[in-house]
């Protein structure tokens, strides 16, 4: 069972999520005292700045990663559009970020920017925004004094939320256990004979499933496919990417080896929320691709964790698998979460016109251990190159 401190630390970042997607203010604290107020960068405006000042008694900084940067640089040099954000003429040598050109600031306001450090306020900003799947950008003034009860005070008053790092951290690096909170049989078009089993975590968060085919139960290593969720292409038949042939197929080669397990988790655009996926897809019509595209936002290249998937097959019975993927950091991440992963199954997938391209990216830039074989666009269907195992 999970900690009950860990219970509700999940409680107050969940409240806080919902407050920072509003575009609220939240009070965020260390262990030190150094206390600050931040909201996310793309709801602020000019007014905004001024009031924060004004509220916090210090100069707003504009916090976001440094993969922002490095790709605002990029952008520069290429004559891309840049965020409409200017720095005011406190502007310091070491930059953290800008924002990504929503909030309408202009160069007479005195704004200062600040490097990130690991377990900074700003770091920690950045993580809760992440959390809230909002673009990991603050707007962030220090409060000047330390007094606990008087932050506390101040917060009550001013009836903000509040939150002390260290509940976010045990939140983080809570055990988070999963338990089965529903099964049923599924009849499916690939294979009548399928079982849905719905998982839920100790601490609340997003629920995902299995999908059971045929007599996975009985293998001592099933097939298996871990498949981060993608509307665009499981739902509406998007060719901009692979994730429906690819979900299609693992279900396919599963009813044809008799059996396997699916592991659905709820990871929409690498985990950075649909909304900023669609962000992304327009950074890609200009010209980026789909790493760049991410970096431009603040993201990581992928912000998945595989942490739940190895916790599903565990709750399921499973300790090795013969992973279905091309993509050799699940095996990684599955290995070091203590799941066995015997063979690495490929998948051969068809490319189109609108997909080669990211098909080529995720050969070249995210390591995806593809061949010639694999990406071929006279493929009728996706199938699985069994030679590999």
């Amino acid at each position: 069972m999970q900690h009950p401190r860990a219970r509700s630390a999940f409680t107050k970042i969940e409240r806080i999520s919902a407050e920072l997607r509003r575009g609220g203010l939240v009070m965020l604290r260390l262990a030190d005292g150094e206390a600050a107020l931040f909201r996310g960068a793309e709801f602020a405006d000019a007014d905004d700045v001024q009031g924060l000042a004004r509220l916090a008694r210090s100069g707003p900084v504009l916090v976001l990663t440094a993969n922002r940067v490095k790709s605002l640089g990029r952008q520069l040099r290429a004559g891309w559009p840049v965020a409409s954000i200017a720095l005011g003429a406190r502007q310091q040598t070491q930059i953290f970020d800008l924002a990504f050109g929503q909030a309408g600031l202009d160069a007479d306001h005195d704004i200062s920017l600040v490097a990130e450090k690991d377990g900074s306020l700003a770091d920690h900003a950045t993580r809760l925004l992440r959390h809230a799947k909002l673009l990991p950008a603050a707007l962030l003034a220090r409060l000047p004094f330390r007094d606990v009860a008087a932050q506390d005070r101040f917060a009550t008053e001013l009836n903000i939320l509040s939150l002390d790092v260290r509940d976010l951290d045990s939140f983080q690096h809570s055990n988070g256990a999963v338990r089965v909170a529903a099964r049923a049989r599924v009849p499916l078009a690939v294979a009548e004979d399928a079982e849905v089993v719905m998982f839920r975590t100790d601490s609340g968060g997003e629920d995902h499933f299995a999908v059971l085919i045929g007599t996975s139960a009985s293998d001592p290593a099933p097939l298996v496919r871990l498949h981060s969720q993608c509307i665009t292409g499981d739902v509406l038949g998007s060719l901009k990417c692979d994730c429906g042939d690819q979900l299609q197929g693992a279900m396919r080669l599963m009813a044809s080896a008799g059996g396997g397990i699916l592991v659905y988790l709820a990871q929409e655009g690498r985990d950075i929320g649909l909304l900023n996926k669609m962000r992304a897809y327009a950074l890609q019509d200009d010209g980026m691709d789909t790493v760049d595209a991410n970096h431009a936002l603040g993201f990581d290249t992928d912000e998945r964790v595989f942490v739940p998937a190895a916790r599903i097959l565990a709750a399921l019975g499973v300790s090795q698998v013969r992973l279905i993927t091309n993509n050799p950091d699940k095996m990684t991440q599955l290995e070091q979460c203590g799941v066995t992963v015997t063979a690495r199954v490929p998948l051969a997938l068809a490319s189109n016109p609108h997909n080669a391209a990211y098909l080529a990216t995720k050969k070249t830039r995210t390591g995806h251990l593809f061949d010639e074989a694999v990406i071929a666009t006279d493929k009728a269907d996706t199938t699985a190159d069994k030679s590999d195992g």
